[in-house]
């Protein structure tokens, strides 16, 4: 059956990013504390209450513009109400609205000068407008615990840098070398503070300790210690490190745009140059350990606080951009993902994720122009023409389908197991578009690179039986595609089919309703069903699944066929 594989995901981000995988201490980095949602009480005014409940609408729909909208117009209606005033501050923060977020926090400050939040806006507005000791005095008022327990050594340490006193800044990381989830984080901000500080000796035994820890080989600890490498006169460090990075990433795009980085252009300049982008790089660092757990919002106006802070970490702008996708608002996830320089050590990776958004969108043409000009830009990576492929397969487009994987095809060098994938959905888009000897052969590929793979198994196995050839051993492919996905309605189908097209109806049916369960809602498991229900005398049953079929909006072929069916039953011999 045509299961849609997806090749490329270009996945970005993840726990793994940047050094610091934290959540296992869950008392200290997943528990909120202050930034919990609040419980808003009435309003004061009863012509607020429409604002609010659109608000609270746009926030159970993750619409985090809309809720940031409406929180400021009830404020508007009922300027103090304090719970109103912290969820709009939690919603401006993430929507990036930071001047209201701002107005909020000084609000919310005056009455509870301990609001988590409030702090942190507070704390990087100060650092902006170069107050140290403003920031400093707002990270004070923040208890140290929960969330903070993490995020605020980090924000103090680096607003020391910011007063100059680089040897206060390490003793405020001290805290957090005592807890071990917390190390890999310690480590990575140390030798960020000495690189900054050009203590290079020191920061050389840093960043080693970050290296050779968890995380030590994500994007973002390898871009930092690359160019300390580079800096100091040891390339050749540098390039272990993209070569341990490739080696356990297996991500080759990124591995070339590392390399043409910081190997080919030896770029130096410390990803730290300014105290306040190593704000940036904090509120990044913890909003990572965040990224998975269920306060997306607060997630995400870390994330947006980490580029208030440093406007140029592109890094902070995909994971926005990560946040968003991931919450289904596909435009606003473009719209972080675009302003990316397509020359970064990411851009090529977030240039697909847009085509993809795009698709997701139903904005198919954008999407295939898109990838089409990555293809352009890129003429040496087979990626954006094994997306085109699989937008152009999804749309039932397959010769052209066939055209862009042959393209990518046409960049692949040596052929590995890990590409059985691609001559599969090649091998699909062929057997539709009526190429079956080149679509068998690239099964049979597949099934060379990839032996006894399900879903090899089970297309390869149901064509042959549908065009009558080999059925001994298309029956056997299939039966042992079921042996392993026992629960995969589309192969149970398959094996169904295989005993109804040899004339065993009654084991056809027990399967095919197997099947039916599994997969209710695909028209050609119904219709199938319906077929067998006819050749065991299920007459009636046979109409009801053909009717179930039709409704459930096959292609106007298989239309036409359920139609005659249910006006004449079956007439052939075979079907």
């Amino acid at each position: 059956m045509d299961l849609r594989v997806a090749m490329v995901r270009g996945a970005v981000l993840g726990c793994a990013l940047f050094v610091g995988a934290c959540a296992d201490d869950r008392g200290a980095t997943m528990g909120t504390g202050g930034l919990a949602r609040a419980e808003v009480q009435p309003l004061a005014v009863e012509g607020g209450y429409g604002a609010y409940l659109a608000a609270h609408s746009a926030r159970l729909r993750d619409d985090i513009d809309g809720a940031a909208d409406n929180l400021e117009r009830t404020l508007a209606t009922d300027p103090d109400n304090a719970d109103v005033q912290r969820l709009s501050l939690i919603y401006a923060a993430a929507d990036g609205r930071y001047d209201v977020a701002r107005k909020m926090a000084q609000l919310i400050a005056k009455g509870k000068p301990d609001d988590v939040l409030a702090g942190y806006v507070l704390a990087t507005e100060a650092a902006r407008d170069g107050n140290w000791k403003a920031a400093d005095a707002a990270m004070k008022a923040i208890p140290d615990a929960n969330l903070n327990s993490l995020l605020g050594p980090l924000l103090r340490a680096w607003i020391a840098v910011g007063e100059r006193d680089i040897d206060g800044a390490l003793a405020r990381l001290k805290p957090l070398a005592a807890r071990k989830p917390f190390l890999p984080v310690y480590n990575f901000h140390t030798a960020l503070i000495l690189d900054y500080a050009h203590r290079d000796a020191e920061a050389e035994a840093a960043y080693d300790r970050t290296v050779a820890g968890d995380g030590g080989h994500s994007i973002h600890s390898v871009q930092a210690a690359g160019r300390f490498f580079n800096r100091i006169g040891k390339p050749e460090r540098t390039d272990q490190l993209v070569a341990d990075f490739a080696t356990e990433r297996g991500d080759a795009p990124m591995t070339e745009a590392l390399t043409r980085t910081l190997i080919e252009r030896r770029a130096r300049t410390p990803i730290v140059s300014t105290p306040l982008d190593g704000m940036g790089e904090a509120y990044l660092s913890i909003a990572t350990s965040l990224a998975n757990s269920d306060s997306w919002e607060i997630t995400l106006a870390l994330a947006q606080l980490s580029l208030r802070a440093n406007p140029h970490l592109e890094l902070a702008r995909v994971m926005v951009g990560d946040l968003f996708e991931a919450h289904e608002d596909y435009d606003r996830a473009n719209v972080a993902y675009n302003a990316v320089s397509l020359d970064s050590d990411v851009g090529y990776s977030v240039r697909l994720r847009m085509a993809k958004n795009l698709e997701h969108m139903d904005e198919h043409d954008e999407a295939a122009k898109a990838l089409n000009a990555l293809a352009d830009r890129f003429p040496h990576r087979p990626e954006p023409l094994i997306e085109l492929g699989d937008l152009y397969r999804g749309d039932s487009r397959f010769a052209e389908s066939v055209k862009a994987y042959d393209r990518a095809f046409a960049r692949i060098g040596t052929i590995e197991p890990r590409h059985w994938v691609l001559f599969y959905t090649r091998g699909i888009a062929l057997e539709r578009s009526q190429q079956w000897p080149r679509a068998e052969a690239d099964f049979l590929k597949a099934l060379e690179l990839e032996p006894d793979q399900p879903l090899v198994l089970n297309y390869l196995g149901y064509s042959w039986l549908d065009k009558g050839m080999h059925p001994d051993e298309a029956q056997a492919m299939i039966e042992r595609a079921v042996e392993q996905r026992p629960r995969d309605g589309y192969i149970i189908d398959s094996l169904g089919w295989a005993y109804y097209l040899r004339g065993n109806y009654q084991e056809a049916v027990n399967h095919l309703e197997q099947a039916v369960v599994l997969v209710a809602d695909d028209p050609t498991v119904n219709d199938h069903l319906g077929d067998a229900y006819w050749r065991v005398g299920r007459k009636l049953e046979a109409r009801y699944q053909w009717q179930r079929a039709l409704d459930l909006k096959p292609d106007d072929k298989q239309a036409a066929a359920l139609n005659a069916k249910l006006n004449d039953g079956l007439t052939g011999a075979a079907r």
